[in-house]
């Protein structure tokens, strides 16, 4: 164990895993996020996911001429070297709500987008920059409750929100409510696009479909690919997509070939459009009532979810490191 601290949402902890060659973050009964100690990568793969908000289609601040070839010349390099490059103009900003290890906020700002982070505790974001090499100079950190802080945002401020707080099995029910999704939409840019991760069951129609439906009340576009689709009635995670603006996502051969096609991050975004969850009947169904701050059964539903994240927390690492870690 290289860090513990007993905070806010409960221990906070990072170990080490030799055998497998990993470092994981632990938050409670959860565990947040980790790097394979030999590339970097997440062991998560439905994080990379979420740099699909800057692979869309006809966006005004991310137009297709930012995947451009570009020359570089390495230290050590006497001839420059010729390659691809997804970098902004610097422009672009980013909103991520609930930070984990900090896999998207890093992405993000290596492609020269400015971060704001919300993170409610103060351990993962400590533990992020100390262990898992976040960016120590982000836009802005704010630590502090995700609900207060999108009530209180500036109007039309972002072009990218990644909202990511699902921990100890359920999500906080006050970030899904279709105030929530307001606000989120009210602060994002007219093109903006919101990714919001919710961890749940693909064939649980209700909460599927309540959650869906609560999106599509405040954007005209919705779509949500999941990690995993072996398994309908599986709990996994499922990444939505949002804007008000059509979802036309370019992951083509040329860009994996950018970001590095035989990456963990670039095979997961090459399958991400086949493990399509097809939410446009919830979305348009005008019965279909949304979640809101006074009628939230989230926390009830979530009970199933819960008991199956419990499991398979318990068998990912042993019972040993929940005890002692």
């Amino acid at each position: 164990m290289v860090y513990r601290n007993e905070s806010v949402t409960g221990w906070v902890s990072v170990t080490d895993d030799t055998k497998r060659n990993l470092r994981m973050m632990r938050s409670g009964h959860s565990l947040i996020g980790g790097r394979w100690t030999s590339t970097g990568d997440s062991i998560f793969g439905v994080f990379y996911y979420a740099d699909a908000v800057r692979m869309i289609k006809g966006r005004e601040s991310n137009p297709a001429s930012n995947r451009r070839m570009v020359e570089d010349q390495p230290e050590g390099w006497t001839q420059p070297l010729t390659r691809r490059s997804m970098r902004g103009s610097g422009s672009e900003r980013a909103l991520q709500i609930g930070l984990g290890v900090g896999v998207s906020a890093r992405s993000l700002h290596s492609m020269n987008v400015r971060v704001d982070v919300v993170e409610i505790d103060a351990a993962v974001y400590e533990a992020a920059i100390e262990h898992f090499k976040l960016p120590k100079r982000l836009n802005a950190v704010y630590l502090t409750d995700g609900r207060q802080f999108i009530d209180e945002a500036a109007t039309s401020t972002y072009d990218y929100i990644v909202h990511d707080v699902f921990t100890g099995g359920s999500v906080p029910a006050s970030l899904f409510s279709q105030s929530a999704v307001q606000q989120l939409q009210r602060i994002l840019k007219h093109d903006g696009v919101l990714a919001m991760n919710y961890v749940g069951i693909p064939n649980d129609k209700r909460t599927m479909g309540h959650v869906a439906r609560t999106i599509g009340t405040s954007f005209a576009y919705v779509r949500c690919f999941a990690e995993i689709l072996e398994d309908r009635d599986t709990m996994t995670n499922m990444m939505f997509f949002a804007s008000a603006k059509p979802l036309e996502f370019d992951i083509s051969d040329d860009l994996l070939h950018i970001i590095g096609k035989h990456t963990i991050r670039g095979r997961v975004l090459g399958g991400m459009l086949s493990n399509e969850v097809d939410v446009s009947g919830f979305v348009e169904n005008t019965d279909l009532s949304p979640i809101t701050d006074s009628w939230n059964p989230l926390p009830q539903w979530q009970v199933s979810t819960a008991i199956q994240h419990w499991h398979a927390m318990r068998g990912m690492v042993s019972t040993s490191y929940w005890l002692n870690y």
